[in-house]
C-alpha cells in the first residue's frame, strides 16, 4: 500500500504521540507499505514553526531515507486536482494533500475529522487515531 501522511500523522510519528493509533502506526512502519510526504507538510510546519505554533528543525529532511518516508515533490497534476473537498475545511493545506493522494492513488491517512468526512471520490482516506 502507498501512504501519504498528513502533517499532524508526521509530527505524531516523530514525536511518538500515542494520539496515533496502533494500527495506523503498524500500517506505517510496515515495510510492506511505501510511505510519503509531500513537500507541502513540510513547509506547513515551517510556517507554524516561523509564527510560533509549532517547533520545527528542518534538518528532519535528512532523516526521511532513514524513516523509510519519501518526500513527494510538487507537480502540475496535483495542482490540476485541487479543490475544495469539504465545504466546512477550506484549509489549502489540507485540501491539496488530498489531491496528492488522489492524483498518486495513496491511500491518505489523517486524523482531520472535515477529511476524514470529506466526499472525496476517487481518493481512499484512512483514520490515524485507530
Amino acid at each position: 500500500m502507498k501512504i501519504l501522511l498528513d502533517t499532524q500523522v508526521f509530527i505524531w510519528l516523530v514525536n511518538d504521540d500515542p494520539r496515533l493509533g496502533a494500527q495506523a502506526k503498524k500500517v506505517v512502519v510496515s515495510t510492506q507499505n511505501q510511505v510519503y510526504i509531500s513537500f507541502l507538510s513540510l513547509f506547513e510546519m515551517a510556517i507554524k514553526a516561523a509564527i510560533g505554533k509549532l517547533s520545527f528543525d528542518p534538518s528532519i529532511m535528512n532523516d526521511l531515507e532513514s524513516m523509510g518516508i519519501e518526500l513527494v515533490p510538487g507537480d502540475s497534476a496535483s495542482l490540476s486536482q485541487y479543490q475544495v473537498f469539504n465545504e466546512e475545511n477550506k484549509d489549502p493545506f489540507d485540501n491539496f494533500l488530498v489531491a496528492v493522494a488522489k492524483t498518486r492513488d495513496y491511500v491518505f491517512l489523517t486524523s482531520d475529522r472535515s477529511i476524514l468526512s470529506a466526499d472525496a471520490s476517487g481518493v481512499s482516506i484512512m483514520d490515524a487515531t485507530v
